[in-house]
């Protein structure tokens, strides 16, 4: 029986920290960790598009936002095309996020800009796995481990020391957002075939 592959992302503010996850029987091995631009130096609002909305001038934050929002867009088309290439099979998607909270919900302006940035990062690294036919399923940080658990069959301390020990010694840096991005990945490799949310 043929493994089978997943990613699993950690989205950040400009950035998504990737981990491809492969599964042969009961087990599974981190193939590879990679850092996933979704923001560029060249424009370095991309970090915080939605910034200059609330801190310059209305039409000029506007307009830079505008572009800052297309090239944001652009950028993670293409750095995640690269690396769906380059980690060929891969079937399976999940993502770890701050945040699920409608931005228009939010009535303090900066931290609206922060969801609506939140949002556009998981949107568009979303679209770029529906644009090769994969499904992605989404953990929210606060409590990924307890949502996990369950669906792997494990409690959220052994699912934790799983996770560590599966990079322990082979994955450097093996931070806890290293460790968020195999979790995700792991998880959507134990439900195969549905459209996953843990939130």
């Amino acid at each position: 029986m043929a493994a089978m592959k997943a990613i699993g992302l950690r989205i950040k503010s400009g950035f998504a920290i990737a981990a491809i996850v492969s599964k042969s029987g009961a087990g599974c091995a981190i193939e590879a960790v990679r850092t996933v631009a979704l923001s560029t130096e060249e424009l370095p609002q991309t970090r915080f598009p939605y910034h200059p909305t609330i801190e310059l001038p209305e039409r000029q934050g506007a307009a830079l936002s505008d572009k800052a929002v297309k090239e944001v867009r652009r950028t993670a088309a293409s750095e995640m095309g690269k690396l769906l290439q380059e980690h060929a099979g891969i079937k399976h998607a999940a993502m770890v996020v701050g945040s699920v909270i409608d931005p228009d919900s939010l009535g303090n302006p900066h931290v609206r800009v922060h969801a609506l940035e939140g949002k556009l990062f998981r949107e568009v690294v979303a679209e770029a796995l529906q644009k090769v036919g994969i499904e992605c399923g989404m953990l929210v940080e606060r409590d990924a481990y307890a949502k996990a658990a369950p669906t792997l069959t494990s409690t959220e301390p052994t699912l934790r020391a799983e996770i560590a020990a599966l990079g322990h010694g082979r994955i450097k840096p093996w931070r806890a957002e290293e460790k968020l991005a195999t979790l995700a990945a792991v998880w959507s490799l134990a439900v195969p075939g549905e459209k996953k949310r843990g939130n």
